[in-house]
């Protein structure tokens, strides 16, 4: 999936949790910024659906504390700030994704990968993009995770 949404990949993406007890940075370009509105999300992080900025496994780097994790399933784990609560971080074992609402300038990294999960989408939350959708298991980057 291409970065021609990104508006600003010059700088290195950083961000914290609430607290500002974890901190992380990376200076490679994210592989994409995609939405889930699967149904272990929305129960993770409370909300309709979760955006997520994601890195090869790796490139992103924890310059200050580091997540407390869940093992959400048999392939991706939770990480989340054990302070403040803060959701931090989605692992596959070949990328890391954040949230672009840990970033410290999430206005420059707008969605340009998928919605996924879509299947669970709340039917009030509207969709004003034209990114592609997947269901769940359909989903290129869930399917690659699965065959590993």
């Amino acid at each position: 999936m291409l970065n021609n949404r990104v508006v600003n990949t010059e700088q290195p993406i950083t961000g914290s949790c609430l607290c500002e007890k974890i901190k992380f940075t990376s200076a490679s370009k994210p592989k994409w910024i995609s939405v889930c509105h699967c149904r272990r999300c929305q129960r993770a992080y409370g909300n309709t659906s979760a955006i997520f900025v994601a890195f090869k496994k790796g490139d992103l780097k924890f310059t200050s504390g580091s997540p407390k994790f869940y093992q959400s399933s048999k392939i991706a784990k939770r990480g989340f700030c054990s302070e403040c609560g803060s959701p931090i971080l989605f692992s596959y074992e070949t990328l890391d994704a954040v949230f672009v609402g840990n970033l410290d300038d999430p206005e420059y990294w707008q969605p340009n990968g998928c919605h996924l999960g879509i299947e669970s989408q709340i039917s009030w939350e509207t969709i004003f993009d034209d990114l592609p959708r997947y269901r769940t298991e359909d989903d290129p980057t869930f399917i690659e995770a699965n065959s590993k």
